[in-house]
């Protein structure tokens, strides 16, 4: 089981952005679907709390996390179950995003393997 999720942070009016939105828009459906797209700013110009912390400071950038889950057994017997996300994988620039997608996808997902 790839326990991975890809993220692709971009920006309005960013012009290698729209580049790679069109490039992407051409993929299998089964390809756009593992990708999630997310804006690195809000409104007001601060990044995200997601780019924060994925230390997102240009667009567009993909990041790849490796997900877990951290279970801890309470005293009165509860699991307490906590998600988390760690970059494993980062590409930096649409041209670059563009090259290693395929192999991103295949190395990270089942969008590539055969039915």
């Amino acid at each position: 089981m790839k326990n991975y999720h890809i993220y692709l942070f971009t920006q309005e009016a960013c012009p290698p952005c729209v580049r790679l939105k069109d490039h992407l828009s051409s993929l299998p459906k089964e390809q756009q679907l593992e990708l999630d797209i997310v804006p690195m700013k809000v409104a007001s110009g601060q990044r995200t709390a997601l780019a924060e912390e994925l230390f997102i400071e240009r667009t567009p950038t993909l990041v790849v996390c490796h997900e877990d889950l951290l279970c801890e057994q309470e005293t009165d017997g509860d699991e307490f179950c906590t998600q988390l996300e760690r970059p494993v994988w980062r590409v930096e620039g649409a041209q670059r995003i563009i090259d290693s997608l395929q192999t991103t996808l295949a190395a990270y997902t089942y969008a590539l393997d055969p039915d």
